[in-house]
């Protein structure tokens, strides 16, 4: 192989990738600008992520204007979550329904009775409620409604005793979903929260609490947080899975592609080497083609079709442009069989891989390895002096 032929090689290698560099740009400016113009809509329509904070219970002090703050004496909330992958565009978002029903004791240990001043914030001002009640001790109480500012209200409590108050109601959110302690103690007494959902994939966001219990059930989860007197400055939150995203898979997929080239070239070269097939840098053009059409193909009809399907029908397309053309351009004495598989390894199971999460460095380790262990197998006993010296195909040297 002659020095103009390397030489050739690379440049057209240099091009696929800069073709790629425009693909992947392409499709991540489709997604940010679609995700820009649609995140503003879909919240319109499920409301933001959702932070509902705990109630805060105040008191007046004795002999002055100023108040002061009052734990309840235990905590009990109830959700249910129910997930809906909404796709807009090239982007999914999760959606859920929440279900949330907390009761609250407010207990009074002081010898006199005491009025404590409720109030309980609503996770957003712009977000829609339904089946909204509010009690105390189980009997439903009529109050002004503000989703600005909550609900306030009074409540009587005798000396020595407890009153019950619970709060329920349905609203709709995007992402997650966290609990937030009184902010001015992060302090909860008597802590039962219990969080039901309709799917298993769930993950927790950073800084927040663990639940000390989780167990499968038919439809999803059941999360379990329970406490005696927790103080704690973190939140409870559980993070909504997400789909595959199509638009920034298939960016990182087109940037990812000149590996697979790379690796490719390199068997097919050694291949050609090893059979003393004469292969043409237009041969290697031919091929960066098929790779490239790969790419294409899935960027385009994934907007149309099923993200796994349109993956198969593009995997399918550029293996047979591919291997139908080196078999057919170098004869039967090319191993099509050996570069069927190969363009199976290095384009469809790396790029798979990025459907599976973590993945994708742990793929390209093995694949390495791999090639580079055949490789040296195959050629050990090659004499790269002729190969690279006399500009004809190789010959396996006698020794040994």
């Amino acid at each position: 192989m002659s020095g103009k032929r390397i030489v050739a090689i690379v440049l057209i290698f240099l091009l696929g990738v800069a073709g790629w560099v425009v693909l992947g740009s392409a499709s991540l400016m489709r997604s940010y600008d679609a995700t820009s113009m649609l995140d503003g809509s879909v919240q319109a329509l499920w409301g933001a992520p959702i932070v509902q904070k705990a109630p805060s219970l105040k008191v007046k002090v004795p002999g002055s204007k100023r108040t002061r703050s009052l734990l309840s004496s235990a905590n009990h909330v109830t959700v249910r979550l129910d997930l809906e992958q909404r796709r807009k565009g090239l982007i999914w978002y999760p959606t859920f329904l929440v279900d949330f029903v907390g009761r609250y004791a407010v207990t009074n240990s002081a010898g006199i009775a005491q009025n404590v001043l409720l109030h309980f914030p609503f996770p957003a001002a712009n977000a829609t409620y339904d089946k909204l009640a509010f009690g105390i001790d189980d009997q439903v109480q009529q109050v002004d409604i503000d989703t600005k500012e909550g609900i306030r209200h009074i409540i009587e409590v005798p000396a020595g005793q407890t009153r019950i108050f619970e709060v329920s109601f349905t609203t709709r959110g995007l992402f997650s979903w966290r609990y937030q302690f009184a902010s001015e103690s992060g302090r909860a007494r008597n802590l039962q929260l219990l969080v039901d959902t309709n799917f298993k994939n769930l993950d927790f966001p950073e800084s927040s609490l663990s639940p000390m219990t989780s167990e499968e059930t038919a439809a999803g989860m059941r999360l379990t947080w329970m406490a005696e007197d927790l103080i704690t400055r973190q939140d409870i939150g559980i993070t909504m899975p997400e789909k595959i995203n199509p638009g920034p898979l298939s960016a990182r997929m087109s940037f990812f592609a000149p590996v697979c080239l790379l690796f490719f070239f390199v068997l097919v070269s050694a291949i050609c080497i090893l059979r003393k097939i004469d292969i043409h840098p237009m041969h290697y053009l031919f091929v960066n083609a098929g790779f490239f059409a790969f790419h294409l193909i899935f960027a385009y009809l994934v907007d149309i079709i099923d993200v796994h399907l349109a993956f198969l029908v593009a995997a399918v397309t550029s293996v047979v442009l591919v291997i139908s053309y080196l078999a057919t351009a170098l004869g039967s004495r090319f191993p099509w069989k050996a570069a069927a598989a190969g363009q199976f390894f290095y384009l469809v199971l790396f790029s798979y891989s990025f459907f599976l999460k973590g993945m994708t460095g742990l793929t390209i380790t093995v694949a390495s390895v791999v090639t580079l262990a055949v490789l040296m197998r195959m050629t050990a006993r090659l004499n790269w002096v002729d190969v690279f010296g006399s500009g004809h195909a190789a010959s396996v040297s006698a020794e040994a």
